[in-house]
């Protein structure tokens, strides 16, 4: 028998029990809808997890720290609060920027000096105040209006989606941006746009605490896409923030004391918090850090962070792939008895097959087809029934999104090599279940067959 007439005759077989033959595969079907959705939707976070680092361009950083230990997560949080480690200088920065295949260097600060926010009626305390250098090389992912340009300088911030949240805004973004707030700072705040305590005659130095809360109006330029509550300010005028000022009374010996005021930029004194270093490409991310840690300073990348996240995928990917692999497993053993009962079905027509001049490796093949068969088409069947639900599903999810402001869209997708996979899978798996039934048939004897009633 020829090749092209096992496959007519197996499509033909499974077409004669049409009930069972579709009851079979939809146990296949099941099994296939169920791997095909679970790793769709890891492989749709695992793009979605990868492209949030992509497209805001932290695959080409280095963040670098006072610390040496640090993996990228932390640096992010690095405060700089501590005098351990080279201390993070503008000098530095201009040598980091001299290293081959930097294009960019970016300081950051925190200033510290906020207690909390006015916004109306609302009171929110500051809990994290981050500035940064508005050079191009640090990109937010903004939900509403804009981020830092060079031109931007005092007066002027970004929330995070969490604070944004706090202040009553939640899914209205766009209508936070250009909003004006209060910052109150903390009563020892003598940097710029404080009030100073007037000098006194005895040449002593007002204590912090003679100091009252300064207010500071500010104008809100965007929302940034982080759950962290946050504030971001330009560094420029974090710069102003950090300088202490006080008034000191000074003179030569016999004549009237005069006030002069004195400024000491905490800056200059302690270094930046951290420096963001840009390179030309993601591959040349790694050759950069092992040259800036040669200065004696600590260099995190994202890549590093982004790898062992991406690991984490994988492994859950395996577990629900592997639970899946069950449903699919039953889904065989459903293979397997179809099989055998069409064998017993069938003993009569195997028999005069073989008077016929069929051998056994026809027979074995013929069956192996149909149970083969039975897997494809239940894959394919599969497959269309997991693309409809994550057609349905990115429906939900977009209303999601754009309840929270957020550009993304149809993050759930299905991937051709995933659909490939599942078809091919179940089509090898209904082969294999195929094997038994068909070893089974191919060893029946043609005149006991031809008895079989």
């Amino acid at each position: 028998m020829r090749f092209i007439d096992e496959l007519s005759t197996s499509l033909r077989n499974i077409r004669r029990q049409k009930l069972r033959s579709s009851l079979t595969i939809l146990a296949v079907v099941i099994g296939a809808t169920s791997v095909t959705i679970m790793l769709a939707l890891v492989t749709s976070a695992k793009s979605f997890f990868y492209n949030q680092y992509k497209t805001t361009g932290q695959l080409e950083q280095v963040i670098v720290t006072r610390e040496t230990d640090l993996d990228y997560r932390q640096a992010q949080y690095a405060g700089g609060g501590n005098d351990l480690g080279t201390k993070l200088t503008d000098d530095l920065a201009q040598r980091i920027n001299t290293i081959p295949h930097v294009t960019g260097v970016a300081k950051t600060a925190q200033p510290y000096v906020f207690d909390h926010l006015v916004s109306g009626s609302t009171t929110l305390a500051i809990k994290s105040a981050r500035a940064d250098d508005t050079n191009g090389v640090i990109v937010h992912s903004m939900l509403a209006g804009r981020d830092f340009t060079s031109r931007d300088r005092a007066g002027v911030l970004l929330v995070s989606r969490s604070y944004a949240d706090k202040l009553g805004y939640d899914g209205r973004y766009d209508r936070l941006v250009g909003h004006p707030v209060v910052l109150v700072t903390q009563p020892f705040f003598t940097g710029e746009g404080a009030q100073l305590q007037p000098p006194v005659m005895d040449r002593r130095r007002p204590s912090p605490n003679e100091q009252t809360p300064t207010q500071l109006q500010a104008t809100i330029l965007g929302v940034v896409d982080d759950d962290d509550q946050a504030l971001y300010f330009t560094l420029q005028w974090a710069t102003g923030l950090l300088t202490s000022r006080h008034y000191e009374m000074s003179g030569p010996p016999g004549t009237q004391p005069q006030p002069s005021l004195i400024s000491q930029s905490d800056l200059d004194q302690r270094g930046y918090s951290t420096l963001v270093v840009r390179a030309d490409r993601a591959s040349d991310v790694n050759g950069v850090a092992k040259a800036i840690r040669g200065l004696g300073v600590g260099a995190a990348t994202a890549q590093s962070y982004v790898k062992k996240q991406l690991q984490t995928f994988d492994i859950l990917s395996y577990v629900l792939g592997g639970i899946g692999g069950i449903a699919l497993a039953v889904a065989a053993l459903g293979v397997i008895n179809t099989m055998v009962m069409a064998i017993l079905e069938r003993t009569r027509e195997i028999g005069i097959m073989r008077a016929c001049g069929a051998t056994r490796a026809g027979v074995r093949r013929l069956f192996t087809l149909e149970a083969s068969f039975l897997g494809f088409w239940g894959g394919v069947f599969g497959v269309g029934v997991g693309f409809g639900l994550t057609r349905i599903a990115n429906v939900l999810v977009n209303a999601q999104l754009t309840h929270n402001s957020l550009k993304a869209r149809d993050i759930i997708g299905l991937p051709m090599w995933l659909a490939l996979t599942v078809i091919g899978a179940t089509t090898v798996i209904g082969m294999l279940a195929g094997l038994y039934p068909a070893h089974r048939a191919a060893r029946l004897d043609p005149v006991e067959a031809l008895r079989y009633e």
